[in-house]
């Protein structure tokens, strides 16, 4: 057999250092009694190391993606939680072949069983995608299907298996266009205190993704059918790593949150998952899934110099050019032009058969509990791209209504009409400014009224549609995260783009810092308010997968009502945790009159009410 020292002995080094530094914070003398708290960790610890030997031996792991079982050995790294329990992780496993050559713009494919030892001590590749921290550089590779395993408890190979953990399915954010499931920012230190199995994992962004023709020849979707993948390894092999595979959760945030919503609409994920928990994020919108045709894909092969006449022949030139040649012809496309999630009728298997909105009305979606929620002030996060051209920002200012209606959604930036047909752009941007602005002052240091019109508009409406059609159908549960605390991630994302720019309060991504540790931020100290949020919150989202329903015993908490059309009541998650009713309900009564050509309003034709000289592509 072959030894991993590191993966070996982790847990028990980092659990002793742990105690020692916090014995020196605290200033102890060494012929001092050791308080009691740190007193129960070291007789763990030392209750542990009787179980060194066991752990020297590397995991070997059932392999069921094929028929023909293997048996395979994945080296382990191992960690301390904060309650000094050791969890193990296993980086970088493959969960479909690499989705490169012919693959390329296809649906994922099983990954067959290997032999021999598998490296699980680093992460894969990340999907292609441009670093905006790193001056836009292109990083990551096509080869790029891997997932990472996170367990408290291991099976024990010799013993009878008993109930495994429940799983945690974690689809990561980044506006389908960049991110990953690594460990920097979705570090899973606090989900290893709540004895669950975490999964997380990265899935093909951009172009790579989500390219289509509208049709059969490349319906698109590519990226979310490797979600589905993904799950159907959890089914395979999850019990190998101590979970439950008929307790899986799904959760993401901002695009993973409408990926979980998008997953509870497909027929292909049915079975695959048991709860499901949506961050800031929708199927409704028109960001997460949207029904006009783009000619995208003609684009992009023109600039490859690929052959246009024949559909065939012009997405196999395109599969056959250099994947960083793609990804940098896709950088000189439209903002949004290649992360194409659309209803894919025309595939032999639809991931999205239908529109999202008759799905809902008429409960054909996975009919498993569904927690819903979002922060008290979404916009806020996309304040520094959304006004970083001065000449827009003035524009507002003076109640330019050809910007409100950019700003706004009314239009797209080539004057394409995103309502009705037959409305009035102009006289629509009109409402909204007055709605939102009217008589208040706007200025660089008030732009609230301006982020808070743009959530309203892409997701705080959306959401509250999607949960009103689904409410009729499945239980779900509405949460509004509105703690303020120091450090927050899309503050510090905030200011590193736009210093100076007001701190609006909680916004789109700071629930990340209370569910995932984040090697960008300094540690969470106990005994601080962010320290009692990142308990209470892991707890709430735990004690979800665990049971169904949403709750907590690290505060004092009311009974968590379920949502209903009647009673839209939410829970506030804060740390004073209460129960409100009706959120956002003037703001969101107003975007239901404003005539928007989207799947939350009505279900929607296939494409906008296309009119004048700039329909063409539908930018």
């Amino acid at each position: 057999m072959l030894f991993d020292p590191l993966g070996i002995i982790t847990p028990f080094v980092l659990i002793a250092k742990c105690l020692i530094q916090t014995l020196w914070q605290k200033k102890l003398a060494w012929d001092e009694d050791m308080p009691e708290e740190e007193l129960v960790i070291w007789k763990n610890w030392l209750g542990e190391l009787s179980y060194l030997e066991d752990l020297a031996v590397p995991r070997c792991l059932k392999s069921a993606v094929t028929e023909e079982v293997h048996t395979v050995e994945l080296h382990l790294f191992a960690d301390a939680s904060e309650r000094a329990f050791a969890a193990a992780g296993f980086k970088g496993i493959r969960y479909a072949k690499p989705p490169v050559g012919s693959l390329r713009f296809q649906p994922p494919q099983r990954h067959l069983a290997w032999r021999g030892v598998a490296d699980g001590l680093s992460h894969g590749n990340v999907c292609p995608q441009f670093d905006k921290l790193a001056n836009n550089t292109l990083k990551g590779d096509e080869d790029c299907l891997f997932a990472n395993v996170y367990t408290p408890h291991l099976p024990e190979l010799s013993r009878p298996a008993t109930a495994g953990l429940p799983v945690m399915v974690y689809i990561h954010g980044g506006g389908f266009s960049t991110g990953s499931g690594d460990d920097d920012i979705y570090g899973p230190s606090y989900f290893m205190d709540e004895d669950v199995v975490l999964v997380t994992f990265n899935y093909r962004l951009n172009t790579f993704g989500f390219f289509t023709t509208h049709d059969a020849v490349a319906p698109g979707n590519y990226g979310l059918r490797d979600q589905v993948q993904l799950l159907q390894w959890v089914q395979d092999n999850i019990a190998a790593f101590g979970g439950d595979p008929h307790a899986v959760t799904i959760f993401g945030e901002s695009a993973g949150g409408a990926s979980v919503s998008l997953l509870m609409l497909s027929p292909l994920a049915k079975g695959l998952f048991h709860h499901a928990i949506t961050q800031s994020g929708t199927a409704l919108a028109r960001w997460g899934l949207g029904s006009r045709k783009t000619n995208a894909a003609k684009k992009l092969a023109a600039l490859l110099g690929c052959p246009m006449e024949d559909v065939t022949s012009m997405v196999e030139c395109t599969r056959k050019q250099p994947w960083e040649k793609i990804a940098e012809h896709t950088k000189t496309l439209k903002p949004g032009f290649q992360e194409q999630l659309r209803v894919d009728r025309e595939a032999e298997n639809p991931l999205i058969p239908d529109d999202p909105h008759l799905l809902l009305a008429r409960g054909e979606f996975n009919l498993v509990p569904w927690m819903i929620g979002l922060t008290e002030e979404e916009g806020a996060f996309f304040a520094p791209s959304l006004f970083a051209n001065k000449r827009v920002v003035e524009a507002l200012f003076k109640e330019n209504l050809s910007e409100w209606a950019q700003t706004a959604g009314l239009v797209t930036v080539s004057g394409v009409n995103k309502l009705d047909c037959g409305a009035d752009p102009m006289k629509e941007a009109k409402r909204v400014y007055d709605f939102y602005v009217g008589d208040r002052d706007v200025n660089a240091s008030s732009l609230l009224p301006l982020t808070q019109g743009w959530a309203d508009r892409h997701l705080v409406s959306p959401m509250a549609a999607e949960m009103t059609l689904a409410s009729q159908y499945a239980p779900v549960y509405k949460y509004l995260l509105d703690h303020i605390g120091p450090g927050r991630l899309s503050q510090a994302h905030v200011n590193l783009f736009r210093p100076g720019v007001p701190d609006f309060g909680t916004t789109h991504a700071d629930d990340i810092l209370y569910l995932f540790s984040n090697d960008k931020l300094p540690p969470v100290r106990r005994g601080t308010p962010t320290h009692t949020m990142v308990r209470f919150m892991v707890n709430v989202w735990t004690t979800f997968a665990r049971t169904g329903r949403p709750g907590s015993d690290v505060l004092p908490m009311p009974d968590w009502p379920v949502f209903t059309e009647l009673h839209q009541r939410h829970m506030r998650l804060n740390t004073a945790p209460s129960v409100g009713e009706r959120l956002f309900q003037e703001r969101i009564d107003f975007w239901k009159t404003v005539p928007i050509n989207e799947p939350w309003r009505h279900p929607v034709a296939d494409g906008l009410c296309l009119e004048g000289p700039n329909a063409e592509g539908g930018e």
